[in-house]
């Protein structure tokens, strides 16, 4: 994610055509040009997109692709990184449950309020 960074924060200088010996933080630079850090940016399209498929039909093909959990033995080592495992990691960042975030999903303007708790937790 790092590495992915790097690369935009390089674009967003070249195009405010800000060059070395001159130098801006990054926050400078993201308010400058009104961008999001780039882990931020994915992580809300991730969920949004997730949002929208659990609105979808139960029948629908890309919502049974979500809830699919594969059958039978397992490769040895670590289990692989799924959509729904690391939403699911992330939820319970922000103290929800799978079932919650289905039935949160719903309701359009509660979604809107999770995905706000997720993307900017309250250090409390």
């Amino acid at each position: 994610m790092d590495r992915l960074q790097v690369s935009v924060n390089k674009c967003l200088r070249r195009i405010l055509r800000i060059f070395w010996p001159n130098q801006i933080n990054n926050e400078e630079l993201w308010r400058r040009t009104s961008q999001n850090r780039i882990d931020i940016e994915i992580k809300k399209r991730k969920w949004g997109w997730i949002g929208h498929i659990l609105r979808r039909p139960h029948r629908d093909i890309s919502r049974q692709a979500l809830e699919w959990n594969p059958q039978g033995r397992r490769a040895r080592g670590r289990p692989r990184n799924t959509w729904r495992r690391t939403v699911t990691s992330e939820a319970q960042e922000v103290g929800k449950t799978w079932g919650e975030i289905k039935q949160t999903a719903q309701n359009r303007i509660r979604w809107k309020h999770l995905l706000e708790e997720a993307l900017y937790p309250t250090k409390g």
